[in-house]
């Protein structure tokens, strides 16, 4: 009976490696090992924004969806290894750049920016949820303004660019 156990154990845990493999061939965008997945990021934040979102006691209204943007999230992984490197959590980069400089030299022309970070979150569902109990950065997901996105993260340091373009 143990050997008979012992080999659906075996059969169950190769079968679920082969599966693992499997998805993360397939998921674009994903970053293994870092918990980060720009697919899965985008598709979290455009459901919240389909159902609306409650922000810290005020109620947003459902908004359209947002695109990924690479620009944005090639400004947004240059912020999360700077705040790796320099062991802090801030809105304010390299030589005092605001992230509205950063998008735009990113090359990104920008109408409208709006930044949330996050430290220690091990995977997307985490930062997501993190971002929601935080009114201002709940807002910034909810807000009609935004039309893109880029994020990334480095060590246990988030970034999320939402922007619109002129």
């Amino acid at each position: 009976m143990s050997i008979v156990r012992s080999l659906l154990f075996c059969t169950l845990l190769l079968f679920s490696l082969f599966m693992t493999g499997c998805t993360a061939s397939r998921n674009k965008g994903s970053m293994s090992g870092t918990g980060f997945s720009s697919n899965e990021l985008l598709k979290q934040v455009n459901a919240i924004r389909a159902k609306g979102c409650n922000c810290g006691g005020r109620s947003y209204p459902a908004a359209a969806p947002v695109q990924w943007n690479s620009r944005l999230a090639d400004a947004a992984g240059l912020h999360s290894s700077y705040m790796q490197r320099t062991g802090r959590l801030t809105h304010t980069g390299r030589n005092g750049a605001t992230p509205e400089k950063r998008v735009a030299a990113a090359g990104y022309k920008w109408s409208y920016v709006a930044e949330n970070i996050a430290m220690g979150q091990q995977n997307t569902r985490e930062v997501i949820q993190s971002w929601l109990q935080s009114p201002g950065h709940c807002r910034n997901i909810m807000s009609r303004s935004v039309a893109e996105i880029g994020a990334a993260r480095s060590g246990k340091y988030w970034t999320l660019l939402l922007a619109a373009s002129n």
